[in-house]
């Protein structure tokens, strides 16, 4: 039921199990982590807002930049 996949995400979340080694064992910060995910975020909104801005793909560029061996 849903509580049961309420617990494993708290208990088998690999994200969380990855912070909780990386600042207990190898004493990195969180600030260091949270600087990672605000430095990726804003690298996503980047990319996300450029490839909105560009133009839409035409049919031709189906076929450019693709490589098949027959």
């Amino acid at each position: 039921g849903t509580d049961e996949v309420e617990q494993l995400r708290e208990t088998r979340d690999c994200i969380a199990s990855f912070v909780k080694n990386i600042t207990e064992t190898a004493g990195v910060d969180e600030s260091v982590l949270e600087a990672v995910d605000n430095e990726v975020a804003l690298l996503i909104e980047s990319s996300v807002a450029a490839a909105r801005s560009d133009p839409k793909p035409q049919p031709g560029d189906l076929l450019t930049d693709v490589y098949v061996s027959y």
